[in-house]
């Protein structure tokens, strides 16, 4: 799972003309690759993490959804003891680039359920399986609500039934009312720790063709194209700081020169020369930014017209994240940099020029790298709100 997010979607040569393409200005082609790979997901690979205690018959949950016994070549152990410490995983060959990951229990090892996540790398995985037996655990209840808060969905499976089956017959209770109950408790469970409901199967992993083993195995391979939809907006974010890192990077290096030559001049005690220099260099900064980063009415019309999207909603985009022309920092810097200026006339007797130097080159830095870097975020910003309008991406 140690792999990059661009590289699960794109392959290298493809990352590689995203980064050139967005590196030279081109946004509108990044965007339509983008989009033309959401439009053709076939060949994404889908990772599931099949979760939940240990001896909650995920191993076993596993092999049967895979057509295997325990004691078949490539099958995953079974046990009611954990003895990996790694997520392990097994092709899903009836859906093609279906990865099953299965995950140790999460009461293995008496890890904090949040450390024993974070080593899993939980939030790495694209859909979840929680696997349950016989009752809803606490467990249970904090895997669904750290799968809700990264906004991905999940199957909630409660394993076993034909035990709990068993348990209605000696009871001489109806067997389709006991059902029933088993699966409102659950909805129930869900609801009083905040968490939406998910599609809730009660299978057996033995008696493949009874209970909803068979609806689970058709629900998933309905779902699948939603699922990696899904996977791969929420992926978009990571997916364009990876694209933009090359020229960000270079972008960044262009700013700090920006901002040691005003430290440069305002190493020179003279009232006024730091002010107007300062204010240029600034300036020429921020306009450079708008040519590099920026995006102008032309551009977003011609973006809206090939994803069939008014220009008017993409323009609204860029605006949340760039109000004006003239960023509000910019107000900040200006008065800061007057404040050092009237600070340096203010105390030029009281302290050696050495010092007023150190104090000019220092703050007149600061001031400039601040608002430019300010302002490239701003516009980093709203390129990703252009971009997720673009491709309906909420």
């Amino acid at each position: 799972m140690a792999q990059s997010t661009l590289s699960k979607f794109f392959t290298a040569e493809e990352s590689r003309n995203l980064q050139s393409e967005y590196s030279t200005g081109e946004l509108e082609a990044v965007i339509l690759q983008i989009k033309s790979k959401l439009d053709n997901l076939d060949n994404m690979q889908l990772n599931i993490a099949v979760v939940g205690d240990a001896g909650s018959g995920k191993s076993t949950f596993i092999n049967a959804v895979r057509g295997l016994h325990s004691e078949d070549q490539g099958a995953a152990p079974t046990g009611n003891e954990e003895t990996r410490m790694e997520p392990t995983r097994y092709p899903y060959r009836a859906l093609p680039n279906v990865q099953l990951w299965d995950l140790p229990g999460t009461n293995s090892f008496r890890f904090e359920i949040s450390n024993h996540l974070k080593m899993m790398r939980f939030e790495s995985y694209d859909f979840f399986i929680i696997v349950s037996q016989s009752r809803f655990r606490e467990n249970d209840a904090e895997l669904a609500k750290k799968i809700q808060e990264q906004d991905k969905e999940f199957y909630y499976v409660r394993s076993k039934i034909d035990n709990d089956v068993h348990a209605l017959k000696m009871q001489g209770a109806d067997f389709s009312e006991g059902l029933r109950t088993i699966r409102m408790d659950c909805v129930s469970n869900f609801q009083s720790v905040g968490v939406t409901p998910p599609a809730i199967f009660l299978i057996s992993s033995f008696d493949l063709d009874k209970y909803e083993f068979p609806k689970l195995k058709s629900t998933l391979a309905n779902d699948l194209l939603r699922i990696k939809s899904t996977a791969f907006s929420l992926s978009l974010p990571k997916i364009m700081l990876e694209i933009t890192e090359p020229k960000m990077r270079m972008l960044k290096k262009r700013l700090c020169l920006l901002a040691v030559l005003a430290g440069a001049v305002g190493a020179v005690p003279v009232p006024g020369l730091s002010f107007i220099t300062g204010i240029g260099l600034t300036v020429s900064g921020l306009i450079y930014l708008q040519k590099q980063v920026g995006l102008n009415d032309k551009s977003l019309q011609s973006l809206a017209s090939k994803v069939v999207k008014p220009s008017s909603v993409l323009k609204t985009e860029m605006s949340r994240r760039l109000p004006s022309k003239i960023p509000p920092a910019f107000t900040k810097v200006l008065l800061g940099i007057t404040v050092v200026i009237c600070m340096i006339a203010g105390i030029k007797h009281s302290f050696s020029p050495v010092t007023l130097s150190i104090f000019g080159t220092v703050s007149s830095f600061a001031f400039t790298y601040k608002l430019l870097k300010d302002s490239l975020k701003d516009h980093l910003e709203a390129r990703q709100q252009v971009v997720r309008s673009a491709l309906r991406i909420d």
